[in-house]
């Protein structure tokens, strides 16, 4: 298939936007076409758990999108986006005003893939922004956007049990309510699929980047709907 418009990456939760250096020198290789990471930092996300609004990512996802649309003249931009990234790219596309922001992106937006994007979230410093997205964009609200979600399936939550089904069990329970559910480790299979969109259960996949099975790997699955 022929990959018409550049891919612009929106990182996780905490992660430094380096994290995803090799995952663009791939999606580039495979694509061929140009790929920019928004340069997240974990300052970003730390100021945007402290004071409880996306609006800094919202800034800086636009000007990285803005000057790729520019540099590269194009009329619309693919968005691949990891962990809480996907929250911040479903925000981006909308047109209701959240903080003063509203950037209706959805208009240059061709594809939206997210991979382990918990959709729904009862984590208390994400719980408005997450209410605001699903209230005003529920699902794959925007007909002219290819929506595509994909979730790891690797490790079972359990207390007790081995330290990383522990460590699942916690964060499954923050995420969801349930600690003994199935995900890639921190977002369980539940959360990580969205309405209306595409969706991929990835078996073995883990959640966070440098691991042995992580998102990377499920390109074959989803690179088709990267227009």
């Amino acid at each position: 298939m022929a990959h018409r418009y550049p891919i612009v990456i929106v990182g996780g939760f905490l992660l430094d936007w380096t994290a995803y250096q090799s995952f663009a020198d791939l999606l580039e290789t495979t694509c061929r076409v140009p790929v920019t990471i928004v340069p997240l930092t974990q300052g970003s996300w730390l100021y945007a758990s402290a004071t409880g609004s996306y609006r800094n990512l919202l800034e800086l996802t636009h000007t990285a999108v803005e000057q790729a649309r520019q540099t590269h003249r194009a009329k619309r931009i693919n968005l691949v986006t990891h962990s809480a990234g996907g929250v911040v790219a479903r925000l981006y596309l909308g047109e209701e005003r959240y903080d003063g922001l509203a950037y209706g992106a959805w208009q240059w937006t061709a594809t939206l893939v997210t991979l382990g994007c918990p959709h729904h979230s009862l984590l208390s410093w994400t719980r408005r922004t997450m209410d605001f997205v699903n209230r005003h964009y529920p699902g794959a609200y925007y007909a002219p956007v290819r929506y595509v979600s994909l979730i790891g399936r690797s490790v079972r939550g359990a207390f007790p049990g081995t330290l990383s089904e522990m460590a699942a069990y916690q964060s499954y329970q923050l995420v969801c309510g349930k600690g003994d559910v199935w995900g890639d480790g921190v977002v369980p299979v539940e959360s990580g699929q969205l309405e209306g969109a595409t969706n991929e259960v990835c078996e073995g996949v883990q959640h966070v980047p440098g691991r042995p099975a992580w998102y990377d790997t499920t390109l074959p699955r989803w690179v088709a709907y990267v227009q």
